[in-house]
């Protein structure tokens, strides 16, 4: 399978599963331990990411129709079960552990995952080998540029800066 049509696969599973899925740029990420990979939407205005669980394998075997997904979605948000939301609303912490990123919402959800440039994806038996290169070189840059700027803008949303009506020790009134 070549890295095209892979892509192809992949945006598909997304919007089909998210409403406003043109809004989104998408990158493939593996997290950490075992569980299944995501399909990343981000976007910059609002700073927002949509974390898709997505098995690759069934990704590119199935055609999951947007029907079919309006049929599953949550009327309020438009997105299936297991889409998880991460904004400047309802962020905990995010981290770049420099090998990738650590997230985690106020409602405790939390994961560990990467974005390379290549990543190999499972595909099954849409190759002989079972797995396929995902060429996201650009995308990846992009994000890990998103990424950046979520966290400067968190930074600077908990930055403590003086009250200039605050006196310390000995500065009398």
């Amino acid at each position: 399978m070549d890295s095209p049509t892979l892509q192809r696969r992949l945006r598909g599973v997304f919007d089909a599963r998210v409403f406003n899925h043109g809004d989104y740029n998408l990158v493939y990420a593996q997290p950490s331990g075992g569980s299944l990979p995501h399909v990343i939407g981000y976007r910059h205005s609002p700073l927002e990411m949509l974390l898709c669980p997505v098995d690759p394998v069934d990704a590119v075997a199935a055609d999951l129709t947007e029907d079919a997904a309006d049929a599953l979605a949550d009327p309020a948000t438009g997105t299936l079960p297991g889409v998880v939301s991460v904004a400047l609303a309802n962020v905990a912490t995010v981290a770049d552990t420099g090998t990738g990123y650590q997230v985690e919402t106020v409602t405790g959800f939390r994961t560990w995952f990467e974005v390379v440039d290549h990543p190999r994806v499972p595909v099954g038996s849409a190759s002989e080998d079972g797995t396929a290169e995902l060429d996201q070189a650009g995308d990846a840059a992009d994000f890990h540029g998103f990424m950046t700027a979520f966290m400067d803008e968190l930074d600077r949303l908990y930055e403590v800066r003086p009250d200039p009506d605050l006196h310390g020790p000995g500065e009398g009134v």
